[in-house]
């Protein structure tokens, strides 16, 4: 079918239901055919703004009964922008009691499917509160509750409005809704609230038309796809993008939306002063719409006068919004922000069917999400509460960058709630993928340790301080915890999941390489870290020194020289009263490093790795299962990791005729050190230098 001839059937069947005063219902085909039309073009293209304002005043006035007026307004898609004209119609209507209850009820659902959508919020906002006074209509109130709180403003905020929605909720009951709305109003002001708003984040308004708003999306997806192939080239479509944003000349464009994230409008949305008069105005304590503000120094002069925007999604978009967010940290703005994030990402992560096309988008909004994280330094509480859901859903394979990196800002929890809702499901996907999944997992939960030490146990003791300042963007009811308990449990979580790991993988090369990362960080806890407590590997390391590459004995020498400054500076401070460490078992953690220590040196320097007739060593065996000449199987010189450079090291010393056996090093096992040394592998000199007494002496001779 043609466009025109696709435009002249859309617009008869509008003319169809605007021109006739009775339609009848029953064996009507005009009437089916009309319903047909309109839905159809609504699907695939959507509606303008012309036919949208046409059918929501037929549809609202309920001339042609209920079930016309329902579908009419189910097909009310628009195809860019819902305009506001029609926002006006419908609350209009709704004010003079001609629509039913099922009617109204449907408006406002669909109020609320394009509020993303409609322009110029300002009118909105200021119609708005009209519907409060319909607030007692149970049929209506969840609709009413939900679409105020997404207007709700400071000044909107009214004693009068506060007591009733208290009347209602002692007449319904504890209904979530209008908790949503009163736990908005109590951001604004505290002192008007009295009643407990729940500490554990949950979906005040569950959105109860997630088709409607998928095809919504889709329809905007697919015009926006359509309009971005027609341009020439990439910077065009670069320079539209970027107007669309920051044009302050000509106002904000109508955008087409193709992700849940918003663009920044505020109730001012076109500028009608040029910037010394916006600075004259912001000079009188008059409030200045953030879309007018061009850079961060007139942001800073006078944060106080800022109008937020009416979206405050958008701020994964701006940076500059970011900055106004992190600096001024207002308890409204982020709870606003965190209420937006939580339907989104529920909407986009586990209310709904990922498809391919999906894809792009979700990754979209999950990088934004992620380098506004890693802005502030900090995790969102609201993050943490959807990630925790998704875990358990999640197939290892959907957005595993964007997953892994969020599971790395996660914030402090008792290890209990850790272990449920994070390492579990991740546990499970450990054991049943291939290795380089399970070095991702290895890696983020490592991530998650040192931001555990540098960021987050620094903070929680901040937070629990008499002073109580704030230091978090996003604050969060602090839970009474052992902030050192929970980070050595994680450790020997991980500790645990290594040993696993290596025995599935055979030794990867790959994994061991991480683990041996973990380890080093771990021997390092307390020197970088200032974590008072040393936590010593399980035996999986000596796979480490078994390694056929150079880097495994060298690097676990390095970690055993790491543990073993730990030790003593632990100690050291620990006698002189500096701090107090429950968690430090000074007698086994030393002993168990001693062993480890010794092991190393009766292997590599001694050449008594199964003879030194010690129970509790790595490489214990029973008397008569290991030939004495195996001893020397794992010496500095003839290890299977050091035999290229052994040989290596006879061609630089011996003459070409006569090489000559490696077994000829063990004389000169000092110069094979420096050899080593000169090749990068500084470990293996550096432990037996601050390990034997004798050999530091023949250095300093």
């Amino acid at each position: 079918m043609s466009s025109a001839v696709e435009d002249k059937n859309i617009k008869d069947a509008i003319e169809y239901f605007v021109k006739e005063e009775k339609i009848k219902k029953k064996g009507n085909v005009q009437l089916s055919l009309a319903l047909k039309t309109i839905d159809d073009v609504s699907r695939i293209k959507g509606l303008s703004a012309e036919d949208i304002i046409s059918l929501i005043g037929v549809a609202a006035s309920g001339c042609h009964g209920n079930d016309i007026s329902c579908k009419l307004i189910k097909c009310l898609i628009p195809a860019s922008v819902f305009p506001v004209r029609a926002v006006e119609l419908a609350i209009s209507y709704m004010c003079t009691s001609i629509p039913s209850n099922k009617v109204q009820a449907m408006l406002l659902r669909l109020l609320i499917a394009v509020f993303d959508y409609i322009e110029k919020k300002n009118v909105f906002q200021k119609l708005g509160y009209l519907l409060f006074y319909f607030i007692e209509n149970t049929m209506l109130t969840p609709y009413i509750c939900h679409l105020l709180s997404l207007l709700t403003r400071r000044e909107d905020v009214r004693l009068f409005r506060v007591r009733r929605l208290l009347e209602l909720q002692t007449k319904l009951g504890s209904q979530p809704y209008i908790i949503g709305l009163l736990s908005t109003y109590k951001l604004y002001f505290p002192n008007l609230v009295s009643i407990v708003i729940p500490s554990t984040r949950k979906q005040f308004f569950p959105t109860r038309d997630r088709q409607w708003c998928s095809l919504i999306r889709e329809v905007q997806d697919q015009n926006q796809a359509a309009d971005t192939a027609h341009m020439k080239s990439s910077l065009e479509l670069s320079e539209k993008l970027r107007a669309t944003e920051s044009s302050i000349m000509h106002g904000p464009a109508k955008r087409r939306k193709v992700d849940p994230i918003p663009v920044i409008h505020c109730s001012s949305s076109k500028l009608t002063v040029k910037l010394s008069s916006r600075l004259a105005a912001m000079l009188e304590e008059r409030p200045i719409p953030f879309v007018q503000i061009p850079d961060i120094g007139t942001l800073l002069r006078n944060p106080v006068n800022v109008e937020l925007p009416s979206q405050i999604g958008a701020a994964l978009r701006s940076p500059l919004f970011q900055c106004f967010m992190s600096y001024c940290a207002d308890l409204p703005m982020t709870c606003r922000f965190s209420y937006w994030l939580q339907d989104t990402l529920c909407q986009e992560l586990l209310d709904s069917t990922i498809t391919p096309a999906c894809f792009p988008r979700i990754e979209s909004i999950l990088e934004k999400l992620i380098e506004f994280s890693e802005f502030i330094q900090e995790g969102i509480p609201v993050v943490d509460q959807v990630l925790f859901l998704y875990l358990h859903v999640w197939n290892g394979l959907d957005f595993r960058p964007q997953v892994f990196r969020l599971v790395t800002r996660c914030r402090l929890y008792p290890f209990s709630v850790l272990n449920e809702n994070i390492l579990e499901p991740l546990r499970k996907l450990f054991v049943r993928t291939s290795v380089f999944i399970k070095c991702q997992v290895i890696m983020s939960l490592t991530q998650l340790l040192r931001n555990y030490a540098t960021v987050e146990i620094p903070r929680y003791h901040q937070k629990s301080s008499e002073a109580k300042p704030r230091v978090c963007v996003f604050e969060d009811t602090a839970e009474v915890l052992d902030p050192l308990s929970t980070v050595q449990e994680l450790i020997h979580f991980l500790d645990r999941l290594c040993t696993v790991g290596l025995t599935l993988e055979n030794n990867h090369s790959l994994l061991l390489h991480f683990t041996l990362n973990f380890t080093e960080w771990v021997s390092e806890s307390y020197v970088r870290y200032g974590l008072p407590f040393v936590y010593l590997p399980s035996r999986h390391i000596t796979k480490a020194f078994l390694s056929d590459n150079a880097l495994g004995p060298a690097r676990l020498c390095g970690v055993t020289q790491s543990y073993k400054r730990n030790c003593q500076l632990l100690r050291e401070d620990i006698s002189s009263n500096k701090i107090e460490s429950p968690h430090f078992n000074q007698k086994d953690t030393v002993h168990s490093l001693n062993i480890l220590i010794l092991d190393l040196c009766d292997t590599l320097w001694r050449k008594k790795a199964f003879t030194h007739g010690r129970i509790d060593s790595y490489f214990y065996f029973e008397p008569g299962h290991v030939d004495i000449e195996a001893n020397d199987g794992l010496s500095l010189y003839l290890h299977q990791a050091f035999l290229p450079f052994s040989v290596l090291f006879l061609k630089e010393t011996q003459p070409q005729e006569n090489i000559g056996h490696p077994m000829g090093i063990k004389e000169y096992r000092v110069l094979f050190a420096e050899f080593l040394q000169r090749e990068h592998i500084d470990e293996i000199r550096n432990f037996i230098l601050n390990t034997f007494m004798r050999y530091r002496k023949s250095i300093s001779d």
